[in-house]
């Protein structure tokens, strides 16, 4: 099935009903009430309800997304840039893809078309089944291919589908066929009385001699435009220092002039789409290499994460970019990363679950409400301070049973990172890393209570003796006294 996508507005089939009275919306905010009489590609024009007023306006005249509405109404498409077309992916086992049609197949081999070239592809060789996708039809259709394949289905009668057709061709850059239909076009237009058409028609009529006289500059353009589409900027750079190098007093360079004006834009733009749509998987890869990692220093690795993981990532995206600027550097890299804030980005969120308290009480509950903020809690100033006072008396006496008695029971931050599961060490690096490296922006960050000790910091334990049972407090072994687990939420 091809889908023709081009710059222009058609006419398909009338559905809102002319002389019955519609609110139109102006663009300087007035309302006007009544019938439209007449519409074409131009605009329309409007008879008043109130006093038969006539108006005759612009499709720009109108209210931002009121044209739009109409148009819809009246059966005008808009449609956007280039020629689509149905093709096939084949995925190899060696990694390699090809996307063209496919022609035919036998128990043995596949054989694929892209343009003039066909081969068999033994079906040995492939990875998964052949893929039916959309794509560009100048990717595996040359313009004579193209036509042939659109020609019967185009109503030679309509001046609008031929006109249409024209504009596909042109931009497939089958010119000599574009310009056959724009004609055929222009006949039905004349004998319709179309003056609207007529008018776009000899301009573009116009426009496509100067083209077919400057055809090898005009391909040269198109390249060009197709590079950029296909976020081949670094080629499409090369392209257009030849084309000024070597047609600088063309016809089209008033063409060549817009296209290299836009150039640098639409390559920031996409440098920039693609650090948001990449940034956070390429971390992702690198984490979850590391969470495989049993023996890892702690201070090493929060050193790691705050350092090299940064530049391990910006590495990457840097040789990923290499088709889209050739020209990036970190710094540049940088300065779109942190702008992308402004136009809004994708929120994430990681926890430091049960290694909290591997941060320190310090890290690990900024933050965190102090306890008289608590609107519950109900104690005093001096009840707070007798509690830290004993909370700390109790943690030093556990301090000196375990040195007394050479550390028995004792959790190292390394011990918690041998016993985590692969899943748990990944998510304490990627909150880690959001929230100390300075690539993220830290939204928020959030608490819960430690599930063993219920938020307390210690448990009870009963010691069992000669003497008899003793209750004692002992500090939690999961969150190491800090009472909670914390998390982020950053973009």
């Amino acid at each position: 099935m091809m889908l023709a996508i081009l710059l222009t507005s058609l006419l398909i089939s009338p559905s809102l009903q002319q002389e019955e009275d519609q609110i139109v919306r102006l663009r300087d905010g007035r309302l006007l009430v009544g019938a439209i009489v007449e519409h074409d590609l131009d605009g329309l024009i409007l008879t008043t309800a109130l006093d038969g007023g006539r108006y005759e306006l612009t499709w720009r005249d109108l209210f931002p997304g009121e044209a739009d509405r109409l148009r819809d109404g009246f059966g005008y498409r808009n449609q956007t840039e280039v020629p689509m077309t149905t093709a096939h992916r084949i995925l190899l086992q060696n990694g390699r893809e090809i996307i063209g049609r496919l022609l035919r197949e036998d128990n043995r081999n596949l054989e694929i078309r892209v343009r003039d070239t066909t081969s068999l592809v033994p079906k040995s060789r492939l990875a998964a089944p052949p893929e039916q996708v959309v794509v560009e039809a100048s990717t595996i259709l040359t313009p004579e291919q193209y036509y042939a394949e659109r020609v019967p289905q185009i109503d030679s009668n309509s001046r609008f589908a031929n006109f249409d057709f024209a504009q596909e061709l042109e931009v497939m850059f089958a010119l000599d066929e574009a310009k056959v239909h724009y004609e055929l076009s222009q006949a039905i237009a004349m004998t319709e009385g179309d003056e609207a058409l007529l008018n776009r028609i000899e301009g573009a009529i116009s426009k496509l001699e100067d083209t077919i006289v400057n055809r090898v500059e005009a391909e040269k353009l198109e390249m060009i435009r197709q590079m950029m589409h296909r976020n081949r900027f670094t080629v499409a750079e090369g392209l257009i220092e030849e084309f000024e190098r070597e047609h600088a007093n063309s016809p089209l360079r008033g063409e060549y002039l817009q296209i290299a004006d836009r150039f640098e834009e639409r390559r920031n733009a996409a440098v920039t789409r693609y650090l948001e749509r990449h940034w956070f998987s390429r971390v992702v890869k690198v984490l979850k290499r590391k969470s495989l990692e049993k023996n890892v220093p702690m201070d090493e690795l929060t050193s790691w994460l705050e350092t090299d993981v940064p530049l391990l990532v910006r590495q990457q995206l840097l040789t990923e970019m290499t088709a889209l600027d050739s020209h990036l550097d970190i710094g540049s890299i940088d300065s779109r990363w942190f702008a992308r804030l402004e136009g809004g980005a994708t929120a994430h969120t990681a926890g430091f679950n049960d290694g909290t308290w591997i941060l320190g009480e310090e890290k690990a509950r900024a933050g965190l409400k102090d306890e008289s903020e608590k609107e519950d809690d109900g104690k005093s100033e001096q009840q707070r301070e007798m509690e830290d006072r004993m909370k700390r008396y109790l943690d030093n006496i556990q301090a000196s049973r375990r040195s007394a008695s050479g550390g028995a029971g004792d959790v190292s931050p390394e011990d918690w990172w041998k016993r985590a599961s692969v899943t748990a060490r990944f998510q304490w690096m990627l909150a880690y890393y959001s929230e100390y490296s300075g690539d993220y922006t830290v939204l928020s960050v959030r608490f819960a209570y430690c599930a063993t000790c219920a938020g307390s910091g210690y448990i009870e334990v009963t010691d069992v003796s000669q003497e008899g049972a003793r209750q004692r407090k002992k500090k939690c072994p999961t969150c190491h006294g800090i009472q909670v687990k914390r998390s982020v939420n950053f973009k």
